[in-house]
C-alpha cells in the first residue's frame, strides 16, 4: 500500500488526482478509516446509528460505498440538523451531522483535497493569529497605523457551489471526485424526524453545509484567489480567520484594501458589513478594536466583554447542572456518594478554569487568551466565580481551598504548563493510570473488572469529550 501511495504522491511530478481518488476510496481504505477513527464515534445522523452499532455491517456498507464512489454514483444521506446558539438576537448556526458511513467518506474527501490543495489546509488556529498580531502591533506607531476590522456576512451560506466546483476542477481532474464533492454540496441538512417527502424543502442552491470535515477546506479553496491578492501586498498586513478579517498598515493602503476586498468578494457572491453597521471599522491603531474575541486598545490587550460574560455563564451552567443532576446521578451510580460528587465537581470545574494539555497542545479558555496584558481581568473573573460558588452552601464551604484560579492558571499555562497545576493528559499512558483517573472522575464502577481494551475505549471517549468542550470554549469565544 505504501508503494502505491509513494507512486501517486511524488514531489517531482503533478499528483494524479484519479489514481489518488481510487486509492483513497478503495474499500480497504474506507474500512481502515472507520476502524481507526469512527468505530467508537457516538454521533448519530438521521439513521440514529453510532459507530459501534455500524461496526457489524461496516464491511458490506463500506464496500458498497467504495464501489459507488469509484463509479460516480454515491449519494450522501441528508445531514441531521443541529442548531448551535450564537447568543440573544442572533440566528443559530445550522450544523450538519452525517451518518457514520458518510462521515467516513467525507473524512477521506477532506484528506483527498488536503493532498491536492496543501496550501489551503488551515495551518493556524485563531490563537496563533492573535499571537502574531499582538507581537506585530507592539512595534507599530499608533499615530500613523490604521486598522480595518470587518467580517464576511453569512460566509458559508453565501458560497456559490458552481464557482467553487470550478475552482476545485482547476486541480482535480477526476470526474468521480468532482461528482462526489458536488453531491456533498447539494445534500440538504434536515431537522430531526423530517419525513422523506419533505426533505427537498431543505435543499439549498447556495452555500457549503457547516460542521462537515470538508467545510473548512472548501471555504478556504473558494477564498484562495482573494487571500493571495492581499497576503502578497507590500503595503498592508492581512489576516483572515474563517469570516473575520483584519487589515492594518498606513491609512490610504488600508482604506484602498477594504474597497478592493469588498469588490473581490462581491464577484464571488460574498459581502462585508458596511462602515455604518457597527461590525466594520477603519480607525487609527490608537482606537480600540476587536478581533477573534480579543480587544486591542494599544498597547493594552484584553478580552471582549461579551466573551467574558459567555465564559462566566458557562461556569454558572456547570453549577446548575450539578445542582439539578446530583440526585439522578447518585441514583444511577450507586458507587458514588454526595461527598465524592462534590470532589468530582471541583475536578471538572478546575479543568474548565485551567484548561489542559493533550498531544503537546494547550486547550481551554486561558490557553486561548494567553496574549492579554490586562491581568487584573483574571482576578475579577476569579472573584466572580468564587461568588457563584459561595451562593451554594454545600459547595461554597469548600470553594476557598478546592477551586483553582484563572489568574494563576494564566501564568502556569504560559510559563510552566507541565508543572502540575494544569492537567497534562500526555502523562496518562498506562492502563493503571487510566483506570485511576476514570475512577477518580466517577466514570467507572470500581467493583467491575474491565479489560485493557475496555479501559482504553472508556478513557479515549471521555478524553475526547473533555477536549471537545475545551475546544468549544476556544471556538465560541469569537463568534
Amino acid at each position: 500500500m505504501k508503494k502505491i501511495w509513494d507512486e501517486i504522491i511524488c514531489e517531482d511530478q503533478e499528483i494524479d488526482s484519479t489514481s489518488l481518488f481510487e486509492y483513497m476510496f478503495s474499500a480497504a481504505s474506507l474500512q481502515a478509516v472507520f476502524n481507526e477513527r469512527f468505530l467508537n464515534n457516538t454521533a448519530k445522523g438521521i439513521d440514529r446509528v453510532n459507530g459501534f452499532q455500524f461496526a457489524s455491517r461496516s464491511t458490506s456498507e463500506l464496500t458498497t460505498a467504495s464501489n459507488k464512489c469509484l463509479s460516480g454514483s454515491f449519494c450522501f444521506a441528508p445531514f441531521l440538523e443541529k442548531l448551535k446558539l450564537k447568543g440573544r438576537g442572533k440566528h443559530p448556526r445550522v450544523i450538519g451531522v452525517p451518518i457514520i458511513r458518510d462521515r467516513v467518506v467525507l473524512h477521506q474527501l477532506q484528506k483527498y483535497l488536503a493532498v491536492i490543495f496543501p496550501e489551503r489546509v488551515p495551518k493556524n488556529i485563531a490563537s496563533t493569529y492573535v499571537r502574531q498580531i499582538s507581537e506585530n502591533i507592539k512595534n507599530l506607531d499608533p499615530s500613523c497605523t490604521w486598522v480595518c476590522s470587518t467580517d464576511i456576512k453569512t460566509f458559508y451560506d453565501s458560497i456559490e457551489p458552481e464557482r467553487l466546483n470550478k475552482e476545485i476542477a482547476k486541480k482535480v481532474k477526476c470526474i468521480h471526485a468532482l461528482r462526489l464533492i458536488s453531491h456533498a454540496l447539494k445534500t440538504p441538512t434536515i431537522p430531526k424526524n423530517t419525513k422523506r417527502i419533505h426533505r427537498s424543502k431543505f435543499q439549498q442552491s447556495t452555500g457549503v453545509p457547516q460542521g462537515l470535515s470538508i467545510s473548512n477546506i472548501l471555504a478556504s479553496i473558494y477564498m484562495q484567489v482573494v487571500d493571495d491578492a492581499f497576503k502578497h501586498s507590500p503595503d498592508i498586513t492581512y489576516f483572515r480567520y474563517v469570516d473575520d478579517v483584519l487589515i492594518y498598515g498606513r491609512e490610504e493602503p488600508v482604506k484602498k484594501a477594504y474597497k478592493s476586498l469588498r469588490s473581490r468578494l462581491s464577484r464571488r457572491g460574498l459581502s462585508l458589513h458596511n462602515l455604518t453597521s457597527g461590525k466594520t471599522q477603519i480607525e487609527p491603531l490608537s482606537t480600540t478594536f476587536s478581533y477573534l474575541g480579543y480587544t486591542f486598545s494599544w498597547p493594552e490587550i484584553t478580552v471582549r466583554d461579551s466573551t467574558i460574560e459567555r465564559f462566566l455563564q458557562s461556569i454558572a451552567e456547570k453549577l446548575t447542572e450539578y445542582k439539578h443532576n446530583k440526585a439522578k446521578r447518585l441514583e444511577r451510580q450507586k458507587y458514588l456518594t454526595k461527598e465524592r460528587l462534590i470532589e468530582i465537581f471541583f475536578m471538572e470545574l478546575n479543568e474548565k478554569i485551567t484548561g489542559a494539555i493533550s498531544g503537546k497542545k494547550r486547550y481551554g479558555w486561558v490557553a486561548y487568551f494567553n496574549q492579554i496584558t490586562d491581568l487584573s481581568l483574571l482576578y475579577k473573573m476569579d472573584n466572580a466565580i468564587y461568588g457563584m460558588l459561595n451562593r451554594m452552601s454545600e459547595i461554597g464551604e469548600q470553594a476557598p481551598t478546592a477551586v483553582k484560579k484563572l489568574s494563576r492558571a494564566y501564568y502556569e499555562m504560559k510559563f510552566n504548563p507541565t508543572g502540575g497545576y494544569v492537567r497534562n493528559y500526555d502523562e496518562i499512558t498506562t492502563s493503571v493510570q487510566k483506570i485511576q483517573f476514570l475512577a477518580a472522575r466517577g466514570r467507572i464502577d470500581p467493583s467491575i473488572q474491565l479489560t485493557d481494551k475496555q479501559i482504553d475505549e472508556i478513557y479515549d471517549e471521555y478524553l475526547k469529550a473533555i477536549l471537545a468542550a475545551m475546544h468549544s470554549d476556544e471556538g465560541e469565544i469569537y463568534s
